[in-house]
């Protein structure tokens, strides 16, 4: 072989690289955005989302998946509605009560199996139960339809109510204070700040509203192929997450300094027990009694009317697994 043949070779090697590297670079360029807007600053009960960005699930279907972080100015149905996001996460009575406004949003994804609302109060052992609550203070989201439906099904009388804030000050130097809050959180925070804490939570008095991923109309009208690869996606995010979920610690500890390693691992624990479905080829998936069940609470507190059809409110048919 000649000098020349090598040359030849190697040339003919350079352009193939150089082609294939365009190619790769094309394709990359063309992938088309997929932004999920979180609800709150990032942390654990939105990790499958962070984990499919980090994974960059999607790809081969010509998607790249980017989380934005939310916070307390964040609203995530009006924002995905005016297209500032194509997905964002919400509670699925939040959902249903925007779709009965107006807004073209619709669930499609139900990472959690329920919202981990919570009612925490000073350790006690004479409260055995809610009625135990009875004329206390409570610091809620005041008009919010978990509370109004909690009161009316508990008959919670003489109660005082005021807006929930992050301070946990007043909490503290009132004993007879109950806080709502998420109960992956809020009990270890106030452990950790040296506060003996007992909660109750909403999915153990029967309110039971999924922790959702939701979009629009028009995006499962227009876009249904990216919808699904999408869910896909996450679906396979949340399933990695559950097999290593200290593998995003470092990141959201970092993104989120209100969250301590022990409140992160503890979050983790009580997700995976409790929250995320065991079989991770059903993660996602939703059922209409849930949604029935849910709108008949709503219905009973005034925040439905009687003709409304909560199946508008949601698809359970684009997650793979999840059937028809």
């Amino acid at each position: 072989m000649t000098a020349t043949f090598f040359r030849r070779t190697a040339l003919a090697m350079a352009l193939v690289a150089t082609s294939l590297g365009a190619a790769l670079t094309a394709a990359a360029q063309e992938a088309k955005p997929v932004r999920i807007l979180t609800n709150w600053f990032a942390q654990p009960d939105q990790a499958g989302y962070w984990q499919a960005q980090q994974d960059k699930l999607g790809a081969e279907a010509g998607i790249r998946i980017s989380v934005l972080q939310g916070g307390p100015k964040i609203q995530t149905i009006p924002q995905v509605a005016s297209g500032q996001a194509e997905f964002g996460i919400g509670n699925a009575d939040d959902v249903m009560l925007a779709r009965l406004r107006g807004a073209p949003v619709r669930a499609v994804f139900a990472h959690l199996d329920y919202v981990p609302y919570a009612l925490v109060y000073h350790a006690d052992p004479a409260v055995k139960g809610i009625a135990d609550l009875q004329g206390r203070s409570f610091a809620v989201n005041i008009g919010n339809a978990y509370w109004e439906w909690t009161k009316k099904q508990y008959k919670l009388a003489n109660t005082r109510e005021i807006p929930v804030s992050g301070d946990l000050s007043l909490f503290r130097n009132d004993a007879r204070m109950v806080q709502q809050g998420y109960s992956l959180y809020l009990p270890a925070r106030m452990e950790e700040a040296g506060i003996a804490v007992q909660s109750i939570s909403l999915a153990s008095l029967g309110y039971r509203p999924y922790n959702v991923l939701f979009t629009t109309d028009e995006m499962i009208q227009k876009h249904p192929a990216l919808v699904k690869a999408t869910l896909a996606a996450v679906q396979k995010g949340w399933s990695n997450y559950v097999r290593n979920p200290s593998g995003l610690k470092p990141m959201l500890l970092e993104m989120n300094k209100q969250i301590s390693p022990a409140v992160y691992d503890a979050a983790n624990k009580e997700m995976i027990e409790k929250l995320i479905s065991h079989d991770l080829s059903k993660i996602g998936c939703m059922n209409d009694a849930r949604w029935t069940e849910l709108a008949s609470q709503l219905r009973s507190v005034a925040f439905l009317p009687a003709g409304f059809n909560e199946k508008q409110a949601y698809d359970r048919t684009l997650v793979p697994g999840c059937g028809s």
